[in-house]
């Protein structure tokens, strides 16, 4: 980004040189361009080009809009069918990263008083319906107070319960 605006300002100085370049009698030709029909010219094929860049970008973020829809529309849902066809595994690990998720921004949160009941209510309302499943969650996902001590550990962090 830093290389396209110093070349847009070298840009900018040559143009500003063409559109005087008229004034002081350098050329005879009456048929020429002018020097500000060159500096404008200048300016609409950068323009032209800086669109088209922006528009390959926006096009790139967006092909991959049916794979977030998915995510977005059916995250519990995966759990149930990898549990259905077989995939225990996967389904073990998509729901404790789920929760840990969860769990995680609480944790870090700064503006959060009893972080460790927060979670103890996070943990309750998605424990059922994993045990449903027949997931068994990890030791330090079962209780606020042990994820914090344990990601404590991990960060040498102090975070606090309360």
């Amino acid at each position: 980004m830093k290389k396209i605006a110093v070349l847009c300002g070298g840009v900018l100085l040559a143009a500003n040189a063409f559109a005087d370049y008229g004034y002081y009698g350098y050329s005879s030709h009456d048929d020429e361009m002018s020097g500000f029909a060159i500096f404008t010219l200048i300016v609409m094929i950068v323009y032209i080009v800086i669109s088209i860049i922006v528009l390959v970008r926006w096009w790139k973020m967006t092909s991959n809009v049916d794979q977030i829809r998915e995510q977005l529309t059916h995250p519990d849902h995966s759990l149930t069918y990898l549990v259905a066809i077989g995939e225990k595994e996967e389904a073990q690990r998509r729901a404790v990263k789920m929760l840990v998720d969860k769990l995680y921004d609480i944790y870090m949160s700064s503006y959060m008083q009893s972080k460790a009941d927060v979670m103890d209510k996070e943990i309750m309302k998605l424990l059922p319906s994993f045990k449903r499943l027949g997931l068994a969650m990890p030791e330090y996902v079962s209780k606020g107070e042990i994820f914090i001590d344990y990601m404590n550990g991990l960060t040498g962090g102090s975070v606090s319960y309360k």
